[in-house]
């Protein structure tokens, strides 16, 4: 044989070889249990198997996703790349086996997946991502979901039947709400914030901001002050926020779910709320008042921050200090 040709016979063959080593770097396997229609399974498989590969080779090519072959809703890649805009992610993990739920809404929902979050060149953090798939395998949504013990943990809190569908709508909710902040979804915090939603966010006044008078009482050297909001004074004061923020990371902690005794509909919802951005960071409680009356699109009455080191936890706000009339 000619020494050429067997030289770019080798050379061929050795880039074939780099080639699939490097494919498979980037490949996540996904195997579901729960789903007893084959066909689906093996495509919602292929389909989550994809899109973690893919999240693989953007984050190590510094580049964007390409969706181009994988069965996922227009709507659903665009959040996504807002997520992306903010902070890339990969998974690690080479193979996953994980259970597939049925939804109340008749969509799938697949739990668990485990991303390495790249939040500056020198910081990395985990999530746990979920996929939810339409009744007809293609991705609807991806967001950051909560720890699978606290999930689990709250499920199991139901009462009855009825409480089970609303805890589940509830966490959801939550989920997507958290991540909106994470990916500076405006859109999606609009909507969910009814018209007459009242906002407040508490600030730590320093002793120099306090007028003199305030001094000669004995105050302390730092006070929180409540600040109070309507939806489009927080709108505008998110969309400052978001602008001079490269990146916003908000993690959920120690959630309590309380359902009102008279308002069926009504829930209240506080945890602990810890923000990490490119400008501040601080951890606080949170307290969420959320309308269910239609499931489908709930609605935010009350969102109440107080700050973790300033705030005694027998005066966190909760569903307890809020008259409801309906």
């Amino acid at each position: 044989m000619d020494r050429n040709l067997l030289g770019r016979l080798i050379i061929t063959l050795l880039l074939f070889t780099c080639m699939g080593a490097l494919n498979a770097q980037y490949r996540t396997a996904v195997y579901l249990q729960g789903i007893e229609n084959d066909d689906l399974k093996n495509d919602i498989e292929a389909n989550v198997s994809a899109l973690l590969s893919e999240f693989n080779k953007a984050c190590l090519a510094n580049e964007n996703p390409d969706y181009s072959n994988i069965n996922i809703d227009d709507a659903a890649a665009a959040r996504i790349n807002s997520l992306w805009e903010t902070v890339s992610f990969r998974c690690n993990e080479t193979e996953i086996f994980e259970f597939i739920s049925k939804r109340q809404d008749g969509f799938y929902e697949v739990r668990n997946m485990p991303l390495i979050i790249k939040v500056t060149n020198d910081s990395l953090d985990y999530e746990d991502a979920v996929i939810i798939i339409s009744p007809e395998g293609l991705i609807w949504d991806m967001y950051f979901g909560l720890e699978s013990h606290q999930y689990k943990k709250l499920i199991r809190q139901n009462r009855n039947v009825t409480d089970f569908r609303r805890r589940q709508v509830i966490l959801d909710f939550v989920e997507n709400f958290r991540t909106a902040y994470n990916r500076k979804d405006l859109i999606f915090l609009e909507q969910v914030f009814s018209e007459n939603a009242l906002i407040i966010v508490g600030r730590v006044v320093e002793a120099s901001d306090l007028q003199s008078n305030m001094l000669e009482n004995n105050f302390e050297k730092k006070k929180v002050e409540l600040i109070r909001y309507n939806k489009s004074e927080y709108i505008k004061h998110l969309q400052v926020v978001f602008g001079r923020n490269q990146f916003i990371k908000v993690f959920f902690d120690h959630i309590n779910i309380t359902q009102h005794r008279l308002h069926n509909n009504i829930y209240g919802v506080t945890l602990k709320q810890k923000w990490t951005s490119s400008t501040y960071s601080d951890d606080g409680y949170l307290f969420l008042m959320i309308d269910f009356k239609d499931e489908d699109h709930p609605l935010i009455h009350v969102r109440a921050w107080q700050p973790e080191a300033f705030t005694d936890p027998d005066s966190v706000i909760t569903l307890g200090d809020f008259e409801i009339i309906q």
